[in-house]
């Protein structure tokens, strides 16, 4: 009897085992949350991560302040000025478009050959910078692109940096730096620009006014005078020149072989663009040879000098201040070396901008 009820319970035993292990189901696996500091990427215009970076404000060029939720990884520029100084500052790898005559320089997509062609850079192509998704669109603040209410229709966030007038250069490196997190390497380029103008006009404040050259400077389109408040004239007022377009109404002004003429210019300035594809020599020849020139005294006294716009706006127009002030105080301006810095301007910041003469002869 003893056995049988040991038997029993030994089943009864079992039994409730195997009860009570079908009672247990298999664990349940809990989702994983997903990281707080991580969020979903919106396909759309900007690529940017509101959840994981910090707001970077910046003035632009014209004064005004814009603020931007982070700093952008993905920027389209407009401006070949610009997209030269974000090369040199180090922050090239952010560019993926460029418009249609930046693509023509060599030695800025030898560094960006990623960067795409989205057209016209007063009339971008919408439609491909909406392609590219990027974070900002970079254009010139004096010369903004015709098609802004497009751009700002379609949620275009648009940043406002010349990078090429001497006297705001300083300026919109520091606020490109800012832009892109590059600040320590626009600062070290920032200061070259500042020592430099300020080298060049403490300078010339030893030179007696009277004693300034007049100049007549030209722009790339023939018998177009450069007036007040543009870069060539700037450029002359900080290296102790007289343009004798001084008293134009305009920042640039046709005018005609007569009144050059009649105002005799010591020097003649004349502002080639990077996109010439006729020798200097030619350009020159033509320019000394206009009728009734040979009168002025700078032809008669070869002093006609032709200078690559790359010097005299953009960049390195600090080298260009510095090519302009020698030509017109040779004996105050010896210890200088313009060549030099342009070749310390390709060794340390864009390699390539030294391969051609900035001015002729």
């Amino acid at each position: 009897m003893s056995v049988t009820r040991s038997t029993l319970f030994a089943l009864i035993s079992v039994v409730f085992l195997i009860l009570a292990a079908g009672c247990t189901g298999p664990e349940k696996v809990q989702p994983t949350s997903p990281s707080p500091s991580v969020e979903p990427v919106a396909v759309g215009v900007s690529s940017q991560i509101t959840g994981a970076c910090t707001p970077v404000t910046i003035t632009q060029t014209d004064g005004t302040e814009i603020t931007l939720p982070c700093h952008p990884e993905r920027i389209i520029v407009t401006n070949s000025n610009a997209a030269e100084m974000m090369i040199a500052i180090g922050a090239g790898d952010k560019i993926l478009g460029v418009t249609q005559s930046t693509t023509n320089v060599s030695y800025i997509m030898e560094k960006i050959p990623q960067a795409e062609n989205i057209g016209d850079w007063q009339i971008p192509n919408v439609e491909k910078i909406l392609a590219l998704h990027p974070d900002v669109v970079i254009a010139y603040a004096s010369s903004k692109p015709k098609n802004t209410d497009q751009l700002a229709a379609a949620n275009i966030t648009l940043v406002y940096l010349d990078c090429f007038r001497l006297p705001t250069l300083a300026h919109d490196a520091r606020a490109l730096g800012t832009l892109t997190g590059h600040k320590n390497e626009a600062e070290v380029y920032a200061r070259l620009v500042e020592d430099t103008v300020a080298d060049v006009t403490a300078k010339v404040k030893t030179i007696p006014e009277n004693s300034y050259p007049a100049v007549y400077s030209e722009s790339y389109t023939d018998y177009m005078a450069a007036g007040p408040g543009s870069g060539s004239d700037e450029l002359l007022s900080l290296a102790g020149g007289k343009n004798i377009a001084e008293d134009v109404a305009a920042s640039s002004m046709k005018i005609s072989t007569e009144w050059v003429v009649a105002r005799q210019p010591t020097y003649i300035f004349k502002v080639i663009s990077s996109g010439n594809s006729k020798p200097f020599p030619e350009i020159h020849a033509a320019l000394v040879n206009r009728t009734g020139w040979d009168t002025i005294p700078a032809v008669k006294n070869d002093r006609v000098y032709l200078f690559a716009n790359d010097v005299q706006y953009g960049p390195r127009a600090y080298i260009g201040l510095v090519y302009t002030a020698q030509l017109l105080h040779p004996d105050d301006f010896r210890e200088l070396h313009p060549r030099a810095m342009l070749d310390e301007y390709a060794l340390r910041y864009v390699s390539g901008t030294n391969r051609t003469g900035m001015v002729y002869p």
